[in-house]
């Protein structure tokens, strides 16, 4: 009973750090949130996606392709909330609350010890990492989720021996695949570290017949995931494909003018550049500063001042592993090499490295370190009575004020954080876009910023169907919808060269990066949009000569 109360509360914590405020902190609705908000949208309307595609398995979405997924999760929230950023994002915090008792079911399941259960749920709870990406649409959790989950219903046809389990784990395996890419590079090694650890657990030649053959059928439609659009963001991510690592291997073969060919290619070749190149990337992963202080790419999910975990964690986590040797403790050798193995997979990848969402693969597997080593903290100290009850105090309020500085943090200081690397103006751009439009043959957008035509499909909650009708044009350079035409310039209504003069259209407006300067002359600025730290985001301007001057670009 006194279990069951103590994670209610730590749910309740979860509850309290998750969900208020949630559609406005983090600030600013990104694109991509914005994206899976109106595909859900657009399938819950007519059954297709933006591009008119029937109930796809992934999302083409500004130029590359996402799973789709969460896009299905959504649709039940956007058909009850409408489409809004709330609605958009309480999935992932739902999900996100529910992955901290799942996180509890799978330690006291692979530990036997309730203690380190309740320990290591409170910790993902209160979580820096788990809190922010709670608190956004966000894939990478939803996926991790369900590997997790896939990890739970394995766990229960080990102790249970039942084959319902172990085919409900490949599903939701299955599952994971299309939700996010990572989980498709991570679950053939998770798979292989699994039979590893847990076959003598598995008696009877038919259970491990079902084992094998579930086992098999996740890795046929892991290796599917791999192939066609589904692996188009796994290849793009890919060192191997990379441009810039092969023009560095170039570049230094041929700085070795006059040295012999031999010698060149043992000092200069793609095992020693890759491998150099992987090793720097799985250090920047393990690093304190990533971990601790500033956290990592993308630059929208960083909070100043704040990394993926509590500084003083990482005592813990030294004094767990150093437990699980000295005791030699199996699950803990297990749980050591699923961290370890998270962020060698992802130096393969390039791109925002090193990368917060893709590394949430490693979440539960630190977190269950600190546990442990808290908890071996806590029994070591029991024998000491002071030392004791001062640890039952000072560690508490050492996470206690951690956590008020993040919260701090996150609510105060990240709005105004380097602001444009999230979409926050968007939302009062396409307001404010909505009172100019009657008045207007044209609106040309920049498209310095972002994607602008996905927040004026989202905001306006734009007809799918009429959208799809028109082609589903996008925000390609000088192309757009309705009256919406983008151009891909700073400043789309700029001064004629050598003059103060604007160089524009009558009867067109305007939207300005806010940093461009306003031609005096044939121009009138109706508003400024700004970011939250009070600087200029967008100017929304009027061309007002008589004349007609055409643009450079046909419109």
């Amino acid at each position: 009973m006194k279990n069951k109360i103590l994670l209610l509360i730590i749910i309740l914590i979860a509850l309290f750090l998750r969900l208020p405020f949630l559609d406005s902190v983090p600030s600013g609705l990104h694109a991509d949130e914005a994206s899976f908000g109106y595909n859900s949208f657009s399938i819950l309307k007519t059954g297709k996606d933006e591009y008119g595609i029937a109930y796809p398995l992934s999302l083409k979405s500004f130029g590359d392709y996402k799973a789709a997924v969460y896009a299905y999760i959504d649709i039940p929230f956007i058909s009850l909330l409408g489409l809004n950023e709330f609605a958009v994002r309480l999935p992932t915090a739902i999900i996100g609350i529910l992955l901290i008792i799942l996180i509890y079911a799978i330690v006291k399941k692979l530990t036997g010890n309730n203690a380190i259960a309740i320990i290591t749920s409170c910790l993902s709870a209160i979580s820096p990492i788990s809190i922010f990406l709670s608190r956004i649409q966000n894939d990478p959790l939803v996926s991790v989720f369900f590997v997790l989950l896939g990890f739970y219903f394995f766990q229960q046809f080990i102790s249970k021996r039942k084959s319902f389990y172990i085919f409900i784990a490949g599903i939701i395996w299955i599952l994971s695949f299309y939700t996010y890419a990572s989980p498709r590079a991570f679950m053939l090694p998770f798979i292989i570290l699994l039979y590893i650890f847990f076959y003598k657990k598995i008696e009877g030649r038919r259970m491990k017949i079902q084992l094998i053959i579930t086992l098999l059928i996740v890795i046929i439609f892991n290796l599917n995931t791999l192939i066609g659009t589904s692996a188009e963001r796994l290849n793009q991510l890919s060192i191997f494909n990379a441009p810039d690592v092969k023009l560095k291997l170039e570049e230094k073969i041929r700085n070795d003018i006059n040295t012999p060919l031999l010698v060149t290619r043992i000092f200069h070749n793609k095992i020693v550049d890759y491998g150099q190149y992987i090793s720097d990337t799985y250090f920047k992963y393990l690093s304190y500063d990533f971990l601790f202080i500033q956290g990592g790419e993308p630059q929208r999910n960083r909070i100043p001042n704040a990394g993926l975990f509590y500084p003083i964690e990482l005592l813990f986590f030294i004094l767990g592993i150093y437990q699980i040797f000295l005791k030699k403790i199996r699950w803990g050798y297990f749980i050591i090499i699923w961290f370890l193995m998270v962020p060698f997979l992802l130096s393969f990848a390039l791109d925002e490295t090193p990368n917060t969402h893709r590394f949430f693969l490693a979440f539960l597997p630190f977190e269950l370190l600190v546990g442990f080593g808290i908890y071996s903290f806590y029994k070591y100290l029991r024998k000491k009575k002071n030392l004791y009850r001062l640890f039952l105090v000072l560690i508490p309020l050492i996470f206690a004020v951690n956590l008020a500085f993040y919260m701090h943090q996150l609510f105060v200081h990240e709005p105004v954080y380097r602001p444009w690397f999230r979409g926050y103006p968007y939302k009062e751009l396409v307001a404010s876009l909505n009172t100019y439009y009657p008045n207007y043959k044209k609106i040309i957008i920049t498209k310095s910023q972002s994607t602008p035509y996905i927040y004026i499909l989202f905001y306006n909650k734009y007809s799918p169907l009429k959208y799809q009708q028109l082609g589903s044009p996008r925000d390609l350079d000088y192309t757009g919808f309705d009256k919406y035409y983008f151009v891909p310039l700073d400043c789309p209504l700029s001064a004629k060269s050598g003059t103060d003069e604007a160089e524009g259209e009558p009867g067109f407006l305007y939207i300005n990066k806010g940093t461009c300067v306003t031609p005096l002359k044939n121009t009138k600025v109706l508003q400024t949009i700004k970011w939250k730290d009070n600087s200029p985001a967008f100017n929304i301007i009027e061309y007002v000569s008589t004349g007609s001057v055409e643009l450079k670009k046909d419109l």
